[in-house]
């Protein structure tokens, strides 16, 4: 091989090892939310209406351990 090449490998792997460090440290944590809403009505005599509604929201918060 010769010295040009061996540069060009040297440089490919140390580019995939920072582009995999760069990935682990992006990946790292994550935040989640889910809106679940239910709605429903039921009309009654004349001009009065019932309605019913319930909003429930979730939060989930994750990161990761040990770096």
């Amino acid at each position: 091989m010769t010295k040009k090449e061996i540069i060009k490998i040297v440089i490919s792997v140390l580019i995939a090892a920072l582009t995999a460090l760069a990935a682990g440290l992006g990946l790292s944590s994550c935040n989640v939310t889910r809106t679940v809403t239910t709605r429903s009505e039921a009309w009654q005599k004349g001009d009065t209406s019932v309605v019913i509604q319930t909003k429930t929201i979730e939060s989930y918060d994750a990161s990761k351990k040990g770096l």
